[in-house]
């Protein structure tokens, strides 16, 4: 399906807001580097600048196949690796430290699309954000026993990538650090481990367990965002913060466990819940049942917590219930008909989207509010009757879908469903959009569906990043990935 206008007006605002990376520092890493005031010199094929306590790589030439750091340069002790030293040094294979190497800058090794293994040495206490962003051939990655954070973009889109250890002494996961990693193996996480940021395993396709310590406190936005191969899921017992829509699209998690203790989540049913039961927080998507019935005492349901549950075909609802979330029902292609009781206020945006087998809709009298695209590509639903009392009603809500193409400026044209009849009307001067949903993220939840929906590829797309010959020029490696973005780009 075509992505919707408003997608394409928020996109910007979801990478600021949920910190997506298009790509981690281009090409300004080098020359922003190279503007700073630093003093350098040239010791044979590379370049030094001085630091606190010795000198760092600076530069090289970026033609090398490989690299022996030494140990020292001009009777100084070499500790850094500078920002971007060895930025997009495509054909760099094999690097060697010297003994006394400290920090890795940000981006150092970032789109060295030749380098297949590396061991970061154990004297090294700091790593940069990106620092091995884009190294597409990467497979096998090992990290100092003492490092305590895993910074931003660590590993982004390092899509060989399948081996990496995690240090005992880890405390932090940093966002989108292996974003994309689409080969990865399912981590051993230690305990210990206290934050996983926004983000950091989204889209890694291989991963099939999501195991986190106990001692992991907070779980940032969309961690697991993509993973289709994740059926279960545990909260840990100090766990506080759990994250808005930590796993949009995992089309096979059938099942949510809490570990005893905690006192935040609750569990029912394989059902994720919080704040006593009043907030339905997750619906395992691929639960097999058809039916559900939403328990009494809850008053929201949440962000996308129903999203692309394929099975469901029927969901009763409890007269508690106030507030349905952003893209809450969104794409539950099974859903036939939804009578909402009285009491429920506000339906956010996509709430019941490309719901296209939902036919007969009660919407009712206490209703105050419908958002944006809250019933868009409902292809089979006919009719809508608007309660007297709802003067907000947000830009094509009802009766509208995909015209399957676009305007001059490339954006996506709706249509009206042929036979659509609204019953009911709305002061054209009191027509609002609403922009939040339940919650601070809601307000773009819809964007990020897009964008998950856009980067979740097929069986068959998976299978060809798989059988993929590993010994492969990258560059037609990288084919395969244009290949496979374009088609998905005319199949969203």
């Amino acid at each position: 399906m075509m992505l919707k206008k408003f997608a394409v007006l928020l996109v910007a605002s979801l990478m600021m807001l949920f910190c997506i990376p298009v790509s981690a520092l281009a090409q300004d890493t080098a020359s922003e580097t190279a503007q700073e005031d630093v003093q350098t010199y040239e010791d044979g094929s590379f370049t030094y600048a001085y630091v606190d306590g010795g000198v760092a790589l600076y530069s090289c030439d970026t033609s090398m196949l490989a690299v022996n750091l030494p140990d020292e340069s001009n009777g100084r002790k070499v500790v850094e690796i500078s920002d971007g030293a060895f930025y997009q040094c495509s054909k760099l294979e094999y690097i060697t430290f010297g003994k006394y190497v400290k920090k890795i800058g940000r981006s150092a090794f970032q789109g060295c699309t030749s380098l297949k293994s590396f061991t970061v040495p154990d004297t090294v206490e700091e790593i940069g954000s990106y620092a091995f962003g884009g190294c597409t051939q990467l497979k096998d990655l090992t990290l100092p026993e003492t490092l305590k954070e895993i910074p931003e973009g660590f590993c982004f889109e390092c899509i060989r990538l399948e081996n990496i250890n995690f240090p005992a002494s880890l405390e932090t996961i940093g966002v989108s650090a292996f974003y994309n990693c689409n080969l990865l193996n399912p981590p051993a996480f230690p305990e210990g481990l206290r934050k996983i940021s926004d983000y950091a395993f989204a889209f890694c396709y291989a991963i099939n367990s999501a195991q986190l310590p106990s001692t992991v406190t907070e779980v940032g936005s969309a961690v697991y965002s993509g993973c289709v191969n994740i059926t279960e899921f545990t909260v840990p017992k100090q766990l506080e913060t759990l994250g808005t829509l930590m796993f949009m699209g995992c089309s096979t998690l059938s099942e949510f466990k809490v570990e005893e203790g905690n006192p935040t989540y609750t569990v029912k049913d394989g059902v994720l819940y919080k704040d006593d039961m009043k907030t339905l927080y997750a619906y395992p998507s691929g639960k097999q049942d058809i039916n559900f019935t939403v328990p009494e005492g809850v008053t929201v349901i949440y962000d996308g917590a129903f999203f692309s549950a394929v099975n469901l075909q029927e969901v009763l609802f409890p007269s508690t219930l106030q507030y349905i979330g952003a893209g809450a029902f969104e794409y539950c292609s099974g859903l036939k008909q939804t009578y909402l009781p009285e009491g429920v206020e506000i339906i956010y945006e996509n709430a019941f989207a490309d719901c296209t087998s939902l036919a007969d809709v009660h919407l009712p009298e206490t209703l105050r509010g419908v958002g944006n695209y809250a019933f868009y590509a409902c292809t089979s639903l006919k009719e809508i009757t608007i309660p007297k009392n709802c003067k907000t009603i947000g830009e094509y809500a009802f009766g509208y879908t995909d015209s399957g193409q676009t305007d001059d400026n490339g954006n996506p044209v709706s249509v009206k469903i042929d036979g659509f009849q609204q019953h009911g009307t709305v002061d054209i001067s009191r027509i609002l959009f609403i922009t939040l949903g339940v919650l601070a993220f809601a307000g773009i939840v819809f964007a990020l569906i897009r964008i998950i929906k856009k980067n979740q590829m097929t069986p068959q797309e998976k299978e060809e990043i798989i059988q993929a010959d590993m010994k492969a020029e990258d560059a037609q490696y990288v084919n395969i990935l244009n290949e496979i973005e374009d088609e998905q780009e005319k199949n969203t």
